[in-house]
C-alpha cells in the first residue's frame, strides 16, 4: 500500500513539474510575442518596414496569431514594393502595394502608407508614359528636321521637377543625350555664317546674342517660308519657349493625349485664346482657330 501511495505521489509531482515548465514556456513565448509586436509597431511608426518585418516574423514564431500573420504579410509587401520601385519595376510595385492596402486584419498605418505609395506609383507611371511618348515624338521630329519642336519637347522633360531622381533618371539621360546630339538647323548655320562674314569677332558675339531672342521669327512668321506660323506677339507680352513648354504640360496634366503632336503654332494659338478668356491655364478647346 505504501508503495502504491509513493508511486502516485511521484506521478503527481511529475505532472506538476511538467505543468509548471509548460506554463513557464508559454509565458515566455507570450512575453516575446508582445515585445516583438511592440517593436514592430514602433518600426512602422518610423516607416522602417524592413525592421518591422523582422520583428513581426519573430513575434509570429513565438506565438502565431491572426494579427502577427497579417502584419508580417503586409510589411513584406511594403518591403517588396520599395525594392521594386527602386528598380523601376512599377507594375510589380503597384501589385505589391495593392496587396498591402487590401491586407485583411492589417495594421492601419501600413494600410495608409500603402495607399499613399500607390498614388505615387500611379503618377510616376503616367509621367513616364508621357515622357516616353515625348521622346519618341522628338526623335521623329529630329528626323524630319523639326529641331525647334523637338528641342521644346525635350526641354520640357529635362526641366520637370524630380526628373533627375531615381524614378526618372533613365529618361532624363535619354532626353539630355538627344539634346546634346541635336543637329544644328540650317537657318542657324546660315545666320552664323552671315554674321562671321560681316563683322569682327566681338561684333559677331553680340549679333549671335541678339539672334537668340528669335525676334525675326516673332515679327515675321513667313520669314522662313512658313506662312501658317503663328506670331508670338499676344496680349500680356510675347509668348516664349517657356510659355509653350508650360502650356504643353498643362494640357498633358489635364488628360490631353496627343499633346506631342501639337505644333508650336497650335500651342501659341491656345495660349492666346486662354489669355483672351482671362485664363492662365490652357485647355484643349483653346487650340481651335478663333473666328
Amino acid at each position: 500500500m505504501k508503495k502504491i501511495l509513493t508511486l502516485m505521489m511521484a506521478t503527481i509531482a511529475a505532472f506538476l513539474v511538467v505543468g509548471c515548465s509548460n506554463s513557464s514556456s508559454s509565458n515566455n513565448n507570450s512575453n516575446d510575442y508582445k515585445t516583438d509586436m511592440s517593436k514592430g509597431n514602433k518600426a512602422v511608426n518610423d516607416k522602417d518596414y524592413s525592421k518591422a518585418l523582422t520583428y513581426y516574423k519573430s513575434a509570429n514564431e513565438a506565438k502565431s496569431t491572426t494579427k502577427s500573420s497579417a502584419y508580417k504579410k503586409q510589411a513584406q509587401n511594403l518591403v517588396n514594393a520599395k525594392k521594386q520601385m527602386n528598380k523601376r519595376e512599377f507594375s510589380d510595385a503597384k501589385s505589391s502595394l495593392n496587396k498591402a492596402k487590401k491586407q485583411e486584419n492589417g495594421n492601419a498605418k501600413m494600410t495608409k502608407r500603402a495607399k499613399t505609395l500607390l498614388k505615387q506609383v500611379k503618377v510616376i507611371m503616367k509621367n513616364r508614359a508621357n515622357f516616353k511618348i515625348n521622346i519618341k515624338t522628338a526623335k521623329d521630329l529630329i528626323k524630319s528636321d523639326n529641331t525647334d519642336q523637338a528641342t521644346t519637347l525635350l526641354k520640357q522633360i529635362t526641366s520637370f521637377k524630380g526628373i533627375k531622381g531615381k524614378y526618372y533618371s533613365d529618361i532624363y539621360k535619354q532626353a539630355k543625350k538627344l539634346l546634346k546630339d541635336m543637329p544644328k538647323s540650317t537657318a542657324k548655320s546660315e545666320t552664323t555664317a552671315d554674321t562671321n562674314n560681316s563683322s569682327n569677332s566681338s561684333d559677331s558675339t553680340a549679333t549671335n546674342n541678339d539672334a537668340s531672342t528669335d525676334t525675326s521669327d516673332s515679327d515675321n512668321p513667313a520669314a522662313n517660308g512658313d506662312f501658317d506660323k503663328e506670331s508670338r506677339k499676344a496680349e500680356g507680352g510675347t509668348i516664349t519657349d517657356a510659355d509653350i513648354a508650360k502650356a504643353r504640360q498643362q494640357l498633358t496634366d489635364s488628360g490631353v493625349k496627343d499633346v506631342p503632336a501639337w505644333s508650336d503654332s497650335e500651342i501659341i494659338r491656345a495660349i492666346k485664346n486662354a489669355r483672351a478668356d482671362g485664363r492662365s491655364t490652357v485647355q484643349e478647346s483653346d487650340g481651335k482657330i478663333s473666328n
